[in-house]
């Protein structure tokens, strides 16, 4: 390991028990906040951002991705996609409650079977871009509708169901090109590539794999309609299902847009 590298861990460590310390001494305020489910206070939802208990404070102990109490630290019990109460793992049960104006709002969630959940990109995305709105209880229901906003790049379902994003990195949780992800995995309910699931099956009218589908999943890219996914030749513009993955690494950058 160079000497960089040890400086970089080094310090990362030190915010790390800083933001750590701060956590466990700073007593959280306000109406509108995210509590885990372990009750680890996650930040208030506010406007002002040097409030040093605010979910958006990037150098608070719950907007700095290097602190163990911040959803947007990727390796946090609250932020990683493997959490155990994380916000971004499609498998979670415990994922966080959401608190706005002091009444219970919701699950902030990936995971798509849990009761009353909000979607973890349509909340992300209100937090960052119309916080006022969310405070007001408007939060963006579908994940699918807060991805086009976001401009990103991903397959929709005709039913509007999310069918993972088409950026070519395999670690990815949501991408396709995962194998054991939720929408790579040819086991996964969610995944074109499941032979037997709704949307990956040779009879399903919502499958990209049935030569009959009228109605076969949506290739979005930047956060507008491009083509079909399907091998039914008779829809146009159309993209084959076999012909997905090489096109995302043509069009769709691993690291976001492109």
């Amino acid at each position: 390991m160079s000497a960089n590298d040890q400086t970089k861990q080094l310090l990362e460590k030190l915010l790390s028990d800083l933001y750590a310390k701060q956590a466990s001494t700073t007593a959280p305020r306000g109406e509108s906040y995210l509590l885990a489910q372990d009750n680890q206070f996650l930040g208030n939802i506010t406007d002002n951002q040097y409030d040093s208990n605010s979910i958006l404070n990037v150098y608070g102990p719950y907007g700095s991705p290097y602190s163990t109490t911040s959803i947007f630290n990727e390796y946090s019990p609250y932020g990683s996609p493997y959490g155990a109460h994380s916000l971004n793992n499609p498998f979670c049960t415990t994922p966080p409650k959401l608190f706005l104006r002091g009444s219970f709002a919701g699950f902030v969630t990936k995971n798509q079977f849990v009761t009353n959940a909000i979607p973890t990109e349509g909340f992300l995305y209100s937090l960052k871009n119309n916080i006022q709105s969310l405070l007001a209880g408007q939060i963006i229901q579908s994940e699918v509708e807060a991805r086009r906003i976001a401009g990103d790049s991903f397959i929709q379902a005709a039913d509007g169901a999310f069918l993972g994003s088409i950026r070519p990195d395999p670690y990815n949780p949501d991408s396709i090109f995962n194998q054991y992800g939720a929408y790579g995995s040819q086991y996964a309910q969610f995944s074109i590539f499941n032979p037997y699931g709704t949307y990956g099956g040779g009879y399903s009218n919502l499958s990209p794999f049935n030569p009959y589908a009228t109605q076969p999943p949506h290739v979005i890219h930047k956060g507008a309609f491009v083509a079909y996914l399907t091998v039914n030749a008779n829809l146009a513009p159309r993209i084959a299902p076999d012909a997905i993955m090489n096109w995302a690494q043509q069009n769709v950058s691993m690291y976001g847009l492109q």
